[in-house]
């Protein structure tokens, strides 16, 4: 038979907080990683658009992330990769050569980091409770964590420099988030 739960009193408006937060957070999160969704397609079709035979050029699965079919078939680069999804595309940034990796993300576009900004990605996008997701080991400023935060702070090293901190320093995912009291 089933064993009675513990019975643990909650608080409706600690739990409606918490609630708010996490739809705030994800609201704010969502619109990052359509911007680091941009920035990569636009880095690469930029790069390669006058270069399009490539040999690490990749086929996701299903067909509308068939990169190299498309770009074989006569699409542009920028085609082919507008109808990948976020995690083609990353599996692509990894197929890139180190320096133009590198040009996008610094030393910080590692394979962990690009595979733990997926996974966050992607509980963002089907509406997961962050607080309670398992998420991904990612590095930053030399320190590995699978915590929300440091995933969350990964997001942020991905972005284009006006998008973590905005113009004024005050801006960006840094503001969008301090906003809602969470300080990264």
């Amino acid at each position: 038979m089933f064993k009675e739960r513990e019975k643990i009193p909650i608080e409706w408006t600690d739990l409606s907080d918490e609630l708010r937060t996490d739809k705030a957070t994800r609201e704010i999160l969502y619109k990052y990683f359509a911007t680091l969704e941009e920035y990569v397609r636009a880095s690469i079709s930029n790069k390669y658009e006058d270069q399009a035979r490539q040999s690490f050029w990749i086929n996701g699965k299903g067909k509308r992330n068939q990169i190299k079919n498309k770009i074989n078939d006569g699409s542009s680069i920028f085609a082919a990769l507008e109808e990948a999804d976020f995690s083609t595309l990353m599996n692509q940034v990894k197929k890139l050569p180190v320096a133009d990796r590198e040009k996008m993300f610094g030393e910080v576009g590692t394979d962990d980091n690009l595979d733990a900004a997926v996974v966050l990605r992607n509980a963002v996008s089907h509406h997961r409770f962050l607080k309670e997701c398992e998420l991904k080991t990612c590095t930053v400023d030399e320190n590995s964590s699978d915590t929300l935060f440091s995933n969350i702070q990964n997001l942020r090293q991905l972005l284009p420099l006006p998008y973590r901190f905005g113009q004024n320093g005050k801006g960006g995912i840094t503001g969008d988030l301090l906003r809602i009291n969470i300080i990264i």
